[in-house]
């Protein structure tokens, strides 16, 4: 049973709207930088003593990796936030910067009226995500009642979520809590942190508690919209195949072939214009859906390639697959990522203003994709007219197609909370 009763709503509800501040710091002083931030939010916020945001997100940069959970502690006691999530990260960003592999704190602070949040985590000890049962999930995120429940519960508007890469499974975890939740999914959005190489290197933050490992999120309920956009940082080559032989997470044959060969002769295909973008490493889009019949962009799930067994000629991929899966060959591309970001925008142009906003790239964009720094940040901020935005570089980035969350990498996912009108 689900032991927790839902939010319910006050019986006057505020006239105040949801409102945010972003603050950055580059000092390498963890408690410089922290005290940095705090100046200027309450600079933004007319200087009052108690800011007491509902929500503070924390993104920090490898360099303040050992005195994290002080600034946490800055932060409660300066500005009194109802709830925190942070985690360590490459790089940060904050409105149009994007601090690339040096030190960096950046912070977004949420005023949130009539919002209820409740925090959760996962750790070792829960196990993995195959063993979650409907009832401990839907306890541990406090997903919202079945249909029934009672008159006056909040409606949950989804997840965000923040997870290590090393001692963690992402994608089945949003695949269980997406489950756990119904045909309409959990709307979890977020990303892996990026903060270490190595396993127990990482920190995570929601509210009192810090960990290395698992996962830490919230779970947005009442007065807010909170949806977001996903754009691929990866271009498709080649045409479409059906694998044909495949175990755990390795390619055997494609199309009845070695996967190696069938590869190959794609490639000798390809324009000499396409062949320049291979140099730069060759991934695998898996179709979400084999059976539709026209796909397009946002039917691809790219995997990376983590090797190539040139004696047996197979692909392993850093994600299962099974034979009678659709795929296609993809491959990193500037230009086609700054363009399937402007169409995303695009789209963003026809909804209701942005209040405010998480940015959650891909590690290997930034200046290692377009040559420069600061390519998604400036547009994203530009186009959604200059919110308050933080966020960081990811191992991957969640994103929701069709109910359903997937972990995607090289993409830029946008988390974006707005006003709800009557």
């Amino acid at each position: 049973m689900w032991a927790r009763t839902a939010p319910k709503l006050a019986a006057v509800k505020s006239t105040r709207t949801p409102s945010a501040t972003s603050a950055l710091s580059e000092q390498s002083d963890t408690l410089h930088a922290a005290l940095e931030i705090v100046e200027s939010i309450h600079d933004q916020t007319d200087g009052e003593s108690a800011v007491r945001p509902d929500i503070l997100c924390v993104f920090a940069s490898g360099h303040h990796r050992g005195r994290f959970a002080d600034a946490i502690d800055l932060f409660r006691s300066s500005l009194h936030p109802a709830h925190i999530l942070g985690s360590t990260v490459e790089s940060v960003i904050c409105n149009t910067r994007e601090v690339e592999r040096s030190a960096g704190l950046s912070v977004l602070a949420l005023t949130l009226p009539n919002v209820v949040v409740r925090p959760f985590w996962f750790d070792t000890a829960d196990g993995p995500p195959a063993v979650w049962d409907r009832g401990f999930i839907r306890e541990r995120v406090s997903l919202p009642p079945d249909e029934g429940a009672g008159h006056g519960a909040l409606t949950h508007r989804g997840i965000i979520m923040l997870s290590d890469p090393h001692s963690f499974s992402s994608a089945d975890a949003c695949a269980a809590i997406d489950d756990a939740a119904g045909p309409q999914g959990a709307r979890i959005f977020g990303g892996i942190a990026s903060g270490a190489h190595h396993a127990g290197l990482n920190v995570l933050a929601v509210d009192r508690r810090l960990s290395h490992s698992g996962a830490v999120g919230l779970s947005i309920f009442g007065d807010v919209a909170l949806d977001g956009f996903m754009s691929q940082g990866c271009s498709p080559i080649g045409p479409r195949f059906i694998i044909t032989k495949a175990h755990d997470q390795t390619i055997v044959e494609i199309g009845g072939k070695r996967a190696i060969d069938a590869a190959r002769e794609m490639l000798d295909a390809l324009p000499e214009s396409m062949r320049q973008l291979v140099e730069h490493g060759i991934l695998i889009g898996i179709a979400r859906d084999a059976a539709k019949r026209n796909l397009g962009r946002d039917d691809f799930v790219v995997r990376l390639t983590l090797g190539v067994d040139q004696d047996t000629g197979s692909f392993t991929l850093n994600h299962p697959v099974r034979a009678g899966m659709t795929m296609q060959f993809h491959v990193r591309d500037a230009v086609g990522a700054s363009q399937d970001l402007s169409m995303c925008l695009d789209a963003e142009q026809l909804r209701e203003p942005v209040v405010a906003a998480l940015l959650l790239t891909c590690s290997s964009r930034g200046s290692r994709l377009f040559g420069a720094a600061n390519h998604d940040a400036e547009k994203i901020s530009r186009r959604l007219a200059g919110p308050p935005i933080a966020g960081c570089s990811c191992a991957g980035e969640f994103a929701i197609r069709e109910h359903r969350t997937y972990v995607h990498c090289h993409a830029a996912s946008a988390v974006m909370f707005r006003a709800l009108h009557p």
